[in-house]
Parts: structure tokens; sequence; C-alpha cells
């Protein structure tokens, strides 16, 4: 898989990687260095905060925890039209905290399996 890769390829997986861990941690990942788990690495990682990313804006706030019963069903919409938007919109967002959290837990795993 890794051995079909182009520059733009590479170019894309750099500025992935930059998003993450920085630009000097960027230029480790070459054609040359970049493995079929490098890459599959990278997917996990895009998927995994994309994911945390729509969810953790769903989680209530504390006002919204001491709120009145009745007023359930405007909070739930609230979630649901929050969370739903990047869905209908076709783009998730990284949210800052999930970027930080899932990629620091890859970041040796992704690192490692450069050749």
């Amino acid at each position: 898989m890794s051995n079909s890769l182009t520059q733009s390829d590479v170019d894309i997986i750099q500025a992935i990687i930059g998003f993450f861990y920085g630009r000097s941690n960027a230029r480790k990942f070459t054609s040359s260095a970049i493995t079929d788990d490098t890459i599959i690495l990278i997917v996990q990682l895009l998927s995994e905060t994309a994911d945390c990313s729509t969810w953790i804006d769903a989680v209530p706030n504390p006002q919204d925890l001491v709120m009145p019963a009745n007023k359930l069903r405007k909070w739930v919409m609230r979630v649901i039209r929050k969370s739903g938007e990047p869905f209908l919109a076709g783009n998730v967002r990284v949210n800052l905290m999930c970027k930080r959290f899932r990629a620091a837990q890859l970041k040796p795993v992704i690192f490692d399996s450069l050749n």
C-alpha cells in the first residue's frame, strides 16, 4: 500500500501529522519511511478524533444538569442539533481536547510504525 504513495499523498500525511504533532515531527514522514501500518494508524487517529469531537460537544454544561425536568426535551434537542450539525453539513471538526488526548495515545504507535 505505502509503495504506491505519491508526493501528494506524502504531503497530505505530513499535513495531518503536522496538525497533531508539529511540523518538525511531520518531516520524518517521507515516502520511504511511511509503512502500511503508519497509514492504518493515521486513519485510526483521524477516525477516533472526529468521533470524539462530535460527541464531546454533546456533553451537558453544569447548568443543563440542574435544570427542571420540563426543560429536558429542550436540552435534548439542543444536544441533537449541536451534535448532528457536522453530520448534516458533512464536515466534522476535531475538538482540541480530543485531538490532544487521542493524538497523545496514538503518537508512539504511529511513530514506531515508520521504517
